[in-house]
């Protein structure tokens, strides 16, 4: 009876223990903010052709996405930075009387063109976008390299836990107790944001979508994006 009760009272003082144990902790959140000037310029280009026969409406389509992509190797845009994202022949339709009649059809082509920013990359994107012979719309955007983006998450990474070590260590000395270690650390749920950021015209937050014979008020100079990441971590203490 007497071992029974003393292998009980034992349990019992090792489940307090753990209890305690596990009670004890300081959950606090780390946050980073990083401001960064993108490196890339990405531009994605829609090109559109339109006839009232199927394989004309193609070969048309061809046509012109040869013609552009000389134009930019002709202005000292390596061909490796163009990339074809997707090309389509469809129906086209319109309205008459009330009525939806087919009018022919429309090939819609489109490209990407990303490289690093340079001023005279920008003014060679312009200049081959500049042709009032094809039907070009585009989207100008910045976007961080891969290189930026490592040693960024690295940084952030970096920032976050010494912020939350700061926060845990303010919260122990106010609290009168000591840290005694990590018993806990959860990243990735708000990871950094690297998504190309379009880019903003007269500082307005709109879309720079345009016409590639328009270009007054294009100002093509990246500005800084802030990157924003945060990790949470507990941390054991003893009284």
């Amino acid at each position: 009876m007497k071992r029974t009760t003393y292998i009980s009272l034992m349990i019992l003082f090792i489940a307090n223990t753990l209890v305690a144990q596990n009670s004890n902790r300081i959950k606090v959140e780390g946050q980073a903010r990083i401001s960064e000037v993108p490196e890339e310029i990405i531009v994605s280009v829609d090109l559109t052709v339109k006839d009232s026969l199927y394989q004309e409406c193609f070969s048309k389509a061809m046509e012109s996405l040869k013609t552009l992509k000389h134009t930019f190797e002709k202005n000292g845009i390596d061909p490796k930075f163009i990339k074809s994202k997707a090309i389509s022949v469809n129906e086209a339709y319109e309205w008459q009387q009330n009525k939806r009649i087919k009018s022919g059809y429309v090939a819609n082509i489109s490209l990407e063109v990303k490289d690093a920013f340079t001023q005279k990359f920008s003014d060679a994107l312009l200049k081959s976008l500049n042709r009032a012979d094809l039907n070009i719309n585009y989207r100008l955007a910045f976007g961080f390299s891969e290189a930026q983006k490592e040693k960024l998450k690295a940084k952030a990474i970096e920032l976050a836990v010494a912020d939350a070590q700061q926060k845990a260590e303010i919260i122990a000395n106010a609290a009168g107790v000591k840290l005694t270690g990590i018993a806990n650390i959860n990243y990735g749920a708000d990871t950094p944001s690297f998504r190309p950021m379009d880019m903003m015209m007269d500082k307005e937050m709109t879309p720079a979508i345009t016409r590639a014979d328009n270009f007054s008020g294009v100002d093509l100079n990246p500005k800084e994006q802030v990157i924003i990441s945060a990790i949470y971590m507990e941390w054991t203490f003893a009284e």
